[in-house]
Parts: C-alpha cells; sequence; structure tokens
C-alpha cells in the first residue's frame, strides 16, 4: 500500500512496530466510509435529496475509477471494492482504502470458503465459481458500488442469499437500476456486469466516459420519465426502479439459454 501515489488512494503515512503488534498510520478523512455518508444523505419521509446530489454522486464514481484505473495500470487487484471501503475527504473527494488490512468476521457481507473470506454481494461470478481474481473482477465489483452509490448506501442483492444471487446471476439477471439512476448511468452498471470478463470495460474507459461526458449521463429522456413516476426520484423505494429500462435489465437474459 504504501507504494502507491494517488489523489484518489487512502495513503499510508508510516507504520508503529515498537509495540508487540505493529500499527499503521493512515491519513485522515473526516467524513467517514462513504457507505455511511450514503445513508446519511437519504431524504427524511416528505422530503427529496439536495438538487446536486446527482452531480455529487456521479463524481464519485468518477473518483473511484480514477483510482482504480491507476491500480489497473499498476497490475494491482483490489478484489474488495465496496462502499465500506471508500473513505471522503473534508470536501467530498472519494479515496480508495483497505486492502486487505481489516475484515470484521462477523459480517453478513462475507462467507467463508477454503480459501478465505468473500464479499459475496459485491463478487463477480468467476471468482465466486473459480477463485478468479483479475481487473475484470474488480470491475464487477465497482459495477455494484456504483448501484450502492446511486441508491444511497443500499448493498447490492440486498435481501438475497448467496445462493438465490447465484440462481439469478445463471439466469442472466441483474440488479434492478436504483430509483432516480439516469439510463446512461445505469448502462455503464450493465457493461461492468457482463458474463464474460473479457468483455468488461477497463477502468481507463469507465473513466472517460464519467469524465467526458457527465450532463449525457445525467440526462433523463422523455420515453424514460414516461409514466415512470416515483422511479426517477433518488431515495425512492427500491421496488420502484425495476419500472425503468427494463430492456437493459434483460440484456444477459438472453444469453443464459444459449
Amino acid at each position: 500500500m504504501g507504494q502507491f501515489r494517488h489523489p484518489n488512494i487512502v495513503q499510508l503515512l508510516g507504520v508503529v512496530t515498537l509495540a508487540e503488534q505493529a500499527m499503521i498510520v493512515l491519513e485522515f478523512l473526516s467524513r467517514g466510509d462513504l457507505g455511511t455518508f450514503l445513508v446519511n444523505r437519504r431524504p427524511m419521509p416528505g422530503s427529496s435529496v439536495p438538487q446536486d446530489t446527482p452531480f455529487l454522486l456521479l463524481r464519485f464514481c468518477g473518483d473511484v475509477a480514477s483510482g482504480m484505473e491507476y491500480l489497473e495500470r499498476k497490475a494491482f487487484v483490489h478484489r474488495d471494492l465496496a462502499a465500506r471501503n471508500i473513505l471522503v475527504s473534508e470536501d467530498n473527494r472519494c479515496k480508495i482504502g483497505d486492502f486487505g488490512l481489516c475484515r470484521d468476521l462477523l459480517d453478513e457481507d462475507y462467507y467463508i470458503t477454503k480459501g478465505g473470506m468473500i464479499p459475496w454481494r459485491w463478487t463477480a461470478p468467476e471468482v465466486l465459481h473459480y477463485r478468479k481474481y483479475s481487473t475484470a473482477s474488480d470491475v464487477w465489483s465497482f459495477g455494484c458500488l456504483m448501484y450502492e452509490i446511486w441508491s444511497l448506501g443500499h448493498a447490492p442483492f440486498e435481501k438475497l442469499s448467496p445462493q438465490e444471487v447465484q440462481v439469478m446471476l445463471e439466469k442472466g439477471e441483474r440488479l434492478a437500476p436504483p430509483p432516480g439512476c439516469p439510463r446512461g448511468v445505469y448502462s455503464l452498471m450493465i457493461d461492468c456486469w457482463h458474463p464474460e470478463h473479457s468483455s468488461r470495460p477497463s477502468f481507463l474507459s469507465l473513466l472517460k466516459t464519467l469524465a467526458s461526458s457527465p450532463s449525457q449521463l445525467l440526462s433523463w429522456s422523455h420515453e424514460d420519465t414516461w409514466g415512470a413516476g416515483d422511479a426517477i426520484i433518488l431515495g425512492a423505494s427500491l421496488q420502484t426502479g425495476k419500472q425503468l429500462y427494463p430492456e437493459l435489465q434483460l440484456t444477459y437474459t438472453q444469453r443464459s439459454h444459449q
């Protein structure tokens, strides 16, 4: 971790070896982890999120993509990319942390295998089946992180068991868009969840898309908003998101039956 120098990666400041157990010193990010930050941004009943929230969420995605593109160039695979492992600075910039330094063994988001603990909600199928980690499996996890960001802190596959998720993915089904998530952003998630790891975009490609056309990514067409109701409102019930972009949700279902 000490060899990484990037504005979107948590910096290792030093190591203390005087005590029996060595300790590391990391830079302090005052707003804590991204997962908690997002939950705290959820609107109260009868209210709505601040008007600039979509731009902030898109910037979060860009920050993480930038850090991951750097790690991609360094040939480093993170293996646990999720909102709980992203920290937020005072000026609302995201930095990637937790490079296998700590793990809560009681965390329900992990299950134990012979090869270690797997954060199954965020994990690509080839890792679940064959333990094949790669930058492409990090890209899958990035799509799940984007889902967390746009759902304001909801975990992917929140109410499903590992077995139910496996069946869902084998059928070619994917997470429905979070309410308030524009088509362009959800399309990137779908690209990240391609069943063939070699067909997923690189982090460089994702970063270029996120950085070059924010207005286009955040735009809504008349066809997408017509009759959508609460589905276009950030922070609405997750169930409403199922009304959005049904053809994108089914992108990989036909492939699974071939």
